[in-house]
């Protein structure tokens, strides 16, 4: 039943979750530290700044040559601001520099967008965390130069973070999986298609292994790092699945975190070319713990 299917009532479930809720540490589930991941959304809800995301792939030019090829700059950027304890906004702007084959360049914003978050359960003694959120693109925000839609979308969302630490399997313990899977609903579906977003992580905490497992003598510098490898999946309607594997690493400091990963083509739909994406990540809970870094409400 379509309506079953609509953003109202997917916001409703949002709504009724964030009524629902206690309040949890961010980030944290026990033992497990949930960090922030590059190409999808990490279960927790913080203070914090990415700023910047750098991301640039090619795009080769269509077989049947009805689009020339291109290089793609994103310099990216987002604000996570805690309102409660639990609940959270998110704002997203990216500027897009477009090299094409044909010696021309297109740039400007792409739309920019919103998103409500709620972090609905956690249990440190399984290390999980699960959260729900919705995120509005307001469409004709961004420059049709750089292909952005005058069209807007309305993606309900879920979350979820599980560490591996409460389970008997020695080495494997700091292992840990997050999560995402949102449907996003098209303002005008005849020229923008609906489409289904899942997202997938898998890391491996030396940080973990050190403190909860067992201290092997790592370097600090390693004792630092997260290696991890993310999936990214996208289904739009009537179209093959597109996405991208992204193996790469994670540094974490108490105030801030760096992150590198390559962007591997899923399959030939995808692309065929090899992007990189990098980040700098701001915890504003630690720079500004009196001011910007902490709830407006508790």
């Amino acid at each position: 039943m379509r309506r079953l299917n609509s953003p109202v009532f997917w916001v409703a479930i949002f709504m009724a979750a964030t009524l629902a809720g206690t309040a949890h540490a961010h980030g944290i589930a026990g033992n497990r530290v949930f960090y922030p991941t590059l190409t999808i959304d990490d279960p927790a809800v913080m203070d914090e700044l990415s700023l910047p995301t750098l991301t640039t792939v090619r795009q080769n030019a269509a077989s049947d040559g009805s689009a020339q090829g291109f290089r793609l700059y994103d310099f990216g950027a987002e604000w996570d601001k805690r309102i409660t304890e639990n609940f959270g906004l998110a704002v997203n702007a990216d500027y897009l520099l477009q090299h094409n084959d044909d010696g021309t360049t297109g740039k400007g914003f792409d739309n920019f967008s919103l998103t409500l978050k709620y972090k609905a359960f956690v249990s440190d003694a399984h290390e999980f965390m699960a959260s729900v959120g919705v995120t509005r693109e307001f469409g004709g925000t961004g420059s049709g130069a750089v292909g952005a839609s005058a069209n807007g979308s309305t993606t309900p969302k879920i979350y979820f973070g599980k560490g591996l630490g409460d389970l008997p399997i020695g080495y494997l313990r700091p292992l840990a999986v997050t999560g995402t899977c949102g449907y996003q609903f098209s303002d005008k579906r005849n020229s923008d298609p609906d489409q289904m977003n899942v997202g997938l992580s898998v890391q491996y905490s030396l940080p973990y292994l050190q403190q909860h497992v067992v201290d092997i003598g790592l370097p600090a510098f390693f004792a630092r790092v997260t290696p991890l490898v993310e999936f990214n999946l996208t289904r739009v309607q009537g179209e093959q699945v597109t996405g991208t594997v992204a193996p790469g690493i994670l540094y974490d400091e108490k105030s801030w975190q760096f992150g590198i990963e390559a962007l591997l083509p899923m399959n030939g739909a995808t692309n065929t070319n090899v992007g990189v994406i990098a980040q700098m990540h701001f915890f504003l809970d630690h720079l500004f713990p009196d001011s910007l870094g902490k709830p407006l409400f508790r």
